[in-house]
């Protein structure tokens, strides 16, 4: 039937269908590798790779494709920069039958994005799959953009409450984890006295604090208003109890209107075990120990058994 209509098309439009229809876009470009082959090569069966930041070629190796990833991108803010490559390769390698996704690649010092889809072919001996690059973007795409303002916080650039559950669903398998839920001691007495242009610059301050020391095992999320959480794992009970008194320090020492109004933080640290891995869980037994410091005045730390 397939064969049919292709053949209507050419008898009654004039239209050669692999010619004229899936070829027909000069940006498109049309490729195919063997899954598992090493080097792996990505041949080229139709489109020009001068558009994208290569050479003209019919060959690319992965290794070429990967020197050409730009790492510092909007999805990498949210995904995790360090993690971003190798998520990207598995996905990749994992392939189950279709994939779609966007890559940013560096073309002559500028940053194109690719949105790409992969293809497995099923019914072969060899674990064949076709791609194409459906379109070449020269800005950030707005689906990226959404994205992006969906899992990171626009006013501190920390990670939100949606990326958290995103994460979380990762992360909970880290050995050594814990979650330290905490709010600031003294928002309202900034918002109250100096405004809230200078309780945003205070929110500001603080996270751009948190990302200056970003460090892998240890990430920052606003959860909203004055609320943040830190997931970290591989961790002693002793060392998130010293990470979690520097960060009260760091806050009442951040600059001179904290010292001035005292302000400071509650914390409370949750140990991250079989039976809290659910994220609401989580989130509720932070919040419970964060309000049993808070009850027993600024600047205290309250930890699960």
């Amino acid at each position: 039937m397939q064969h049919q209509v292709i053949k209507e098309l050419k008898t009654r439009y004039d239209i050669d269908y692999t010619n004229d229809m899936l070829f027909q876009n000069p940006k498109h470009i049309n490729f195919y590798f063997v899954l598992g082959e090493s080097p792996m090569r990505f041949n080229v069966l139709y489109g020009d790779v001068t558009q994208i930041g290569f050479k003209k070629q019919d060959i690319l190796y992965s290794k070429d494709i990967l020197a050409n990833i730009v790492l510092d991108n909007a999805l990498a803010e949210v995904e995790g920069k360090n993690t971003y490559l190798l998520d990207l390769i598995h996905k990749v390698k994992t392939i189950d039958e279709d994939l779609y996704f966007y890559l940013p690649l560096n073309d002559h010092g500028k940053t194109i994005w690719l949105y790409t889809s992969l293809h497995k072919v099923l019914n072969t001996k060899f674990p064949l799959v076709f791609g194409k690059v459906i379109r070449i973007y020269d800005d950030t795409p707005d689906e990226i953009t959404y994205y992006q303002k969906t899992y990171q916080d626009p006013l501190t650039r920390l990670f939100t409450r949606e990326t958290l559950k995103k994460h979380f669903s990762v992360l909970k398998n880290e050995k050594d984890a814990y979650g330290i839920y905490f709010d600031i001691d003294g928002f309202k007495e900034i918002n109250d006295e100096l405004g809230h242009q200078e309780g945003d610059k205070f929110l500001i301050d603080l996270s751009n604090l948190f990302i200056s020391n970003w460090e892998q095992n240890v990430i920052y999320y606003r959860l909203g208003g004055d609320e943040f959480f830190i997931y970290a794992y591989s961790h002693t009970r002793d060392e998130i109890i010293d990470r979690a008194k520097r960060l009260i320090n760091d806050i009442e020492t951040l600059n001179n209107m904290t010292k001035n109004l005292k302000v400071s933080a509650s914390v409370g640290i949750v140990k991250i075990n079989d039976t809290n891995k659910d994220y609401h869980d989580l989130l509720d037994q932070g919040d419970q120990l964060m309000y049993q410091s808070k009850r027993q005045g600024r600047g205290q730390i309250t930890i699960s058994d």
